[in-house]
């Protein structure tokens, strides 16, 4: 199955169907499998996004990991976006006096997270989640 820029929408956006596809074999794994993990999606806020853009207007992409909360309960997990230039995690924002580098002297982080989990937050019918 292919899902790069096979859409006719801007680049990197996919086919309806196809993410409806791939959210279903998610639900499907999920039901299947003895996992506690039982994410469906994350709400992101735009403010999030505008800032990435923001703050690293050189970034060449956005790294998501993936993080807990508690580290005992899947339920807690989030996403952690960090810029990313030139292959390189960017965790402190760049400024004059230090680039970005990753020192740990830096002050002002470049790491974002305000996602919401999917249970218990979820989208009201969506065509990605039923």
């Amino acid at each position: 199955m292919t899902t790069q820029n096979s859409s006719n929408g801007p680049e990197g956006t996919i086919p309806v169907a196809t993410a409806i596809e791939l959210t279903a074999n998610w639900r499907t794994y999920l039901a299947s499998s003895d996992q506690s993990f039982i994410a469906q999606s994350f709400l992101v806020p735009i403010i999030n996004l505008k800032n990435i853009l923001e703050f690293n207007p050189d970034a060449q992409n956005v790294r998501v990991y993936l993080g807990l909360e508690d580290a005992t309960d899947p339920a807690t997990a989030k996403l952690i976006f960090v810029p990313v230039s030139n292959g390189q995690d960017i965790v402190y924002l760049p400024s004059e006096n230090n680039g970005g580098s990753q020192d740990g002297n830096e002050s002002k982080s470049n790491v974002f997270d305000f996602t919401t989990q999917c249970p218990p937050i979820c989208p009201v019918k969506s065509l990605l989640s039923e």
